[in-house]
């Protein structure tokens, strides 16, 4: 099997997955999406309706009522709230895939606008920036310490104990105790938020400001998480060691560096990229109480608000992009995976 009906292949299974994800959530949301459309569907009307009356000055009492029933009409047929039950399903799942999510009741995106997709689409890259970024870095030094660790029986030890310890500690608590020491203590870094107040309003001093907001954070997601990333490195490295061709390559008088970085590495590189892929995956959703306690405005932080407001559109949409996006991670990391591992590709 080549590369591209694997491709194909792995795309029909993970449009299925997709399609099944989304009936589950649509059968198990059913009767609170229909209200969140209901009150889409008013929201926009009311809407229409001022700017109905702001803008045509011609009309009538009677016209300007016909022309918002009408309105009214088009936007019911379009969600499919006036068809039979199994016509409603595929118009609402055609309209989730085109990222449809209604109005929000109350949280707007800075552009001022109340659409959920416009909404999610400015705080899902501020996730993606901080957990992605932080997930790279500890995946990459992870990896480095993982493989050195295989190396020295000290150091497997080591790094065995540190695994342990730091994946115990919670990402919030020690977030609290790093704004506590380093931003309140010695002032080094700001507290929280994405930018200083006022934001900067030229491009490199807005950057600058965002990465300096951002060391705190990452700080934090990177010792909570580089110990357990480079014990499964060291884990898989260790049971490689084992094989019968690194046994003979020592046999041959190899030195342990080759052996570790041309052999070694080669053989654990697709175990090590599905966990990398599996890191990077769930990096896209964030975490809500880091971003809380750091006030980052990603999906985590929004997702807070849309709670405590009870602002379903929001919450639902977010609980759908997040899973689209999850399964997207997921889709490409089998692509990886299949170039890494041709093995993959024949289905062995």
């Amino acid at each position: 099997m080549g590369y591209g009906t694997f491709v194909l292949k792995k795309s029909l299974i993970y449009f299925s997955v997709l399609i099944a994800t989304l009936t589950i959530l649509y059968i198990f949301t059913f009767p609170i999406l229909q209200q969140v459309i209901a009150k889409s569907i008013n929201f926009q009307v009311s809407q229409f309706a001022q700017a109905l009356l702001k803008n045509s000055h011609n009309l009538n009492t009677t016209q300007v009522q016909l022309a918002i029933e009408k309105y009214k009409e088009t936007l019911i047929s379009a969600y499919g709230l006036n068809q039979p039950i199994i016509n409603k399903y595929f118009i609402q799942m055609y309209n989730l895939l085109r990222f449809n999510f209604g109005t929000a009741y109350f949280i707007q995106a800075p552009s001022g606008s109340r659409d959920v997709s416009a909404i999610i689409a400015y705080y899902l890259p501020n996730t993606i920036l901080l957990f992605t970024t932080a997930t790279i870095i500890f995946i990459i030094v992870g990896t480095i310490i993982g493989l050195l660790s295989a190396k020295s029986r000290f150091w497997e030890k080591v790094i065995a104990i540190i695994a342990v310890i730091h994946s115990s500690i919670p990402t919030w608590w020690l977030g609290f105790v790093l704004i506590a020491a380093l931003a309140y203590g010695i002032k080094v870094f700001p507290p929280g938020g994405m930018t200083s107040v006022p934001p900067p309003k030229n491009p490199f001093d807005y950057g600058i400001s965002v990465l300096y907001h951002m060391l705190l954070p990452l700080i934090t997601i990177f010792i909570v998480n580089v110990g357990g990333f480079a014990y499964i490195v060291r884990s898989l490295v260790a049971s490689i060691m084992k094989e019968d061709f690194v046994i003979t390559a020592k046999a041959r008088g190899l030195p342990d560096s080759r052996i570790l970085y041309r052999h070694v590495l080669r053989t654990a590189s697709p175990s090590i990229a599905t966990q990398a892929i599996l890191a990077i995956a769930s990096s896209l959703g964030g975490s809500l109480t880091t971003e809380v306690v750091f006030e980052w405005p990603g999906v985590g932080l929004l997702t807070y608000v849309a709670i405590t407001l009870n602002d379903l559109p929001v919450i639902l949409g977010v609980t759908y992009v997040l899973t689209i996006v999850l399964l997207l991670g997921l889709f490409l990391g089998e692509l990886i995976y299949g170039i890494l591992d041709p093995r993959i590709k024949v289905g062995e």
